[in-house]
């Protein structure tokens, strides 16, 4: 997929997407970064939408797609770093993009799951997986509520 180049207003070049829109994720600038990896940047979201934390974590390239073996190195990365900053709640949650805001950037957004948040509605039309911090578990709860997967303890 060809990737199309603009500059942004610090005089760096960035990445759009390939029909040359301004690309949000691709000019994050880097005091918002929270960590950084190999090919991965962690942020909080913009908007954190009545959380205490809200976390994004996305490819530094502008791809939309990604191989298994890279998602889920994302996934690792989010639930290693989503254990410490989710660190003071029970469970918390890593969504798929069905709300995505930035569809054509490979991302994935981190919350935990307060009953209270504006985004509430919408979480529970998400597919997602959440963690419990404590018990070890990670359970994939679909949108239908009829399907749970549930993986072994960690204990």
């Amino acid at each position: 997929m060809p990737h199309e180049k603009q500059t942004n207003t610090e005089g760096n070049t960035a990445q759009t997407t390939t029909g040359g829109l301004f690309c949000s994720l691709c000019n994050i600038s880097p005091e918002e970064v929270l960590a950084e990896f190999q090919r991965w940047k962690l942020v909080r979201t913009k908007t954190m939408k009545g959380h205490k934390e809200r976390l994004m974590l996305f490819h530094k390239d502008h791809v939309r797609t990604l191989d298994e073996g890279s998602i889920g190195e994302a996934y690792l990365l989010l639930m290693k770093a989503g254990s410490k900053f989710f660190s003071y709640t029970d469970k918390w949650a890593i969504f798929e993009p069905v709300y995505a805001t930035v569809p054509d950037h490979w991302h994935r957004v981190a919350s935990d799951l307060d009953e209270n948040a504006h985004d509430y509605g919408q979480i529970l039309k998400t597919p997602r997986i959440i963690i419990d911090n404590h018990g070890g578990t990670i359970f994939r709860v679909y949108p239908d509520n009829k399907s749970i997967v549930t993986s072994g303890s960690s204990k």
